[in-house]
């Protein structure tokens, strides 16, 4: 999938994003600027930063003399993140429209922190671009990913795929994310997939997330995500069948809950 279309997704995703961000979204954003350690004065760069969830946090721990630019594809949810930082009254971020793979620091300053939360996987040549994200670093600056813990997410998934499925009447093929993500889903790859890029003093946290699913919130979760993508090309009176059918499939395999467990890695650039 192109950038564009990346993005025209997350746009259309952005109203329930922003819902559905303080049981989800907001919670993994706070866990992986935790590990991040951002401290008073430091630059950030928050790669496919979303409504910022680990944005905001950031420039709160980045404190006035630090400063945060947050860069995403969606400009809708950039939106929602201007919204936040104005509620809080922060004037250190900066939420830009633009593509990571093309970014370069104002005025060629180099970070303290790149961190990107759950989009490393959306990247085009994952490898390459998040090598690039490093090359933003300054020495000694930390670069920081979060990515899916191995069943993470996927239950969820399998069966919202499984409703799109029924009212496409054909398979609903995986998005090209899901293969990069499982490359980072266990401790050990992701910490060793970060030290390929050239990082040091790599450390990995695991950081569990199992929040009540009903069937609202469900509902909510496939909109608000990049699972939304599957409903590309529906009109409205399909999309509420999908709904139907994914409503109908949470009680028929009693899922009541959501495992959105999370790795943060972490590692510093020599």
């Amino acid at each position: 999938m192109t950038s564009a279309g990346i993005g025209t997704i997350f746009d259309s995703a952005a109203t329930q994003y922003a819902e559905v961000s303080p049981v989800l979204w907001d919670r993994i954003g706070e866990a992986t600027v935790t590990a991040a350690a951002v401290r008073a004065g430091e630059r950030v760069l928050d790669v496919c930063c979303g409504a910022g969830a680990s944005a905001i946090p950031a420039a709160k721990a980045a404190g006035p003399q630090g400063h945060v630019d947050a860069i995403d594809l969606a400009g809708e949810l950039l939106a929602h993140g201007r919204r936040r930082a104005a509620l809080d009254g922060l004037r250190n971020v900066r939420f830009v429209q633009a593509d990571a793979t093309t970014w370069e620091p104002v005025e060629g300053h180099s970070y303290d922190v790149v961190q990107c939360v759950h989009g490393v996987f959306f990247l085009p040549d994952m490898d390459a671009s998040v090598s690039r994200l490093t090359g933003l670093l300054r020495p000694g600056g930390r670069l920081v990913v979060t990515a899916w813990a191995q069943g993470a997410m996927e239950g969820f998934g399998r069966l919202f795929a499984e409703a799109v499925a029924r009212v496409r009447e054909t398979p609903t093929a995986p998005p090209p994310s899901k293969q990069a993500a499982s490359r980072l889903d266990t401790e050990e790859a992701l910490g060793a997939w970060l030290a390929a890029r050239g990082l040091t003093q790599v450390t990995v946290t695991r950081s569990p997330l199992r929040i009540p699913l009903d069937a609202a919130l469900a509902w909510q979760v496939a909109l608000g995500s990049g699972f939304r993508g599957m409903l590309a090309g529906l009109e409205g009176s399909a999309v509420e069948r999908v709904r139907t059918a994914f409503v109908h499939l949470l009680d028929e395999r009693e899922m009541d809950e959501l495992d959105a467990t999370s790795l943060v890695g972490a590692g510093t650039r020599p």
